[in-house]
């Protein structure tokens, strides 16, 4: 199913890439981009920027977007080198360390009452991304000019192209609380692939483990501004379509039986199911008058319920049950970048 998926989403990035150069095939032709002709409107640059991160995946929902453009918000820094190859066609060389973040807690606050299952699964994580790409930019407008001198004042864009990325998603320990005084301190953030919190490679029914590097597919829009001779502002939003499904440490994988993992990874039982946490991992919000609303209102469950008693067991998240989706992770980012052009002309000193 999954080879499926990522057979069409292939399909998808080429018909893309197809179209887009068909849009400009007959600037293509005529600016012969590999001719000597040609040379007067190659230039390079280099830029530097940052802007904002976005993930989707199990702990963010691609039904709901819009929520994660603005829940768990991190950042982004992008340094890159462009060459311009003709007045519309430019090849990009990039690396961006980007943040993302998710957390079931804080995406159930939008709607509690409609997120309650989140709000119970109670799963979070954050992982630094180390992309590398190779990116085509395609100029939607006809530029008039030649070379560096002859940009153009204003340029929409759009982009697509392919790399790699190094990550690795990571979670915090369970939050304590002071029975004195009722301060919360929050754990330290944990590596969780080593912890097999979906059980991977404990025997040959549960999966293997993933892998820390994995391929990234860019595509975007983008506009290009210019400052000066010298400096072009670029403002972009793209979105790192990523065949992998493990972004979050979550997948369409069960919960590993307790008796299974325990003896190989204490931590990793501790991690793989999060429900009986009375207190947020990441802010140390008590979830405990949520917990009973949810259970004694939706659930019809007696007595008092608390995460720490009945969060494991009360509602499904236990040993054999699904801890996400089989959909595939995929993060967003917004870029504000300055670009430096490197002169192409060549100044040769002066005969004596």
């Amino acid at each position: 199913m999954k080879l499926l998926t990522f057979k069409k989403t292939a399909y998808c990035l080429l018909l893309c890439f197809s179209l887009v150069l068909f849009a400009t095939q007959e600037n293509f032709a005529q600016s012969g981009i590999f001719s000597k002709k040609n040379k007067l409107n190659q230039y390079s640059s280099v830029g530097f920027g940052g802007g904002s991160s976005h993930y989707f995946g199990d702990l963010s929902p691609y039904s709901y977007f819009y929520y994660g453009l603005i829940t768990n918000v991190r950042w982004n820094a992008t340094i890159n080198y462009t060459r311009q190859l003709s007045p519309q066609i430019a090849a990009r060389v990039g690396f961006t360390w980007a943040r993302i973040a998710g957390d079931d807690y804080a995406f159930s606050q939008h709607n509690i009452d409609k997120f309650y299952q989140p709000f119970l699964r109670n799963l979070h994580f954050r992982n630094d991304i180390k992309e590398f790409s190779l990116t085509g930019l395609f100029n939607l407008l006809p530029q008039y000019g030649k070379g560096q001198q002859g940009r153009s004042s204003f340029m929409p864009y759009t982009f697509i192209g392919f790399g790699f990325y190094g990550h690795n998603p990571q979670a915090r320990d369970v939050a304590t609380v002071n029975p004195g005084t009722g301060e919360v301190t929050l754990g330290a953030w944990t590596n969780l692939k080593d912890k097999q919190t979906s059980g991977q490679g404990i025997n040959d029914t549960y999966p293997k483990a993933y892998s820390l590097i994995q391929p990234v597919f860019p595509v975007g829009l983008g506009i290009k501004v210019k400052l000066n001779e010298k400096f072009d502002l670029n403002l972009e939003g793209g979105l790192r379509i990523t065949p992998f499904d493990y972004l979050d440490d979550v997948g369409h994988t069960d919960y590993p039986n307790p008796n299974d993992l325990t003896p190989i990874s204490p931590l990793g039982a501790i991690f793989a199911n999060r429900a009986g946490e009375d207190y947020s991992a990441v802010t140390g919000a008590s979830r405990v008058n949520d917990f009973f609303n949810i259970a004694v209102n939706k659930l019809n469950a007696g007595g008092n319920p608390t995460p720490s008693t009945n969060g494991t067991t009360l509602f499904g998240y236990a040993a054999n049950s699904s801890r996400g989706t089989a959909k595939w992770d995929s993060y967003f980012v917004t870029q504000l970048t300055i670009s430096y052009i490197i002169s192409s002309k060549i100044k040769c000193p002066p005969i004596k």
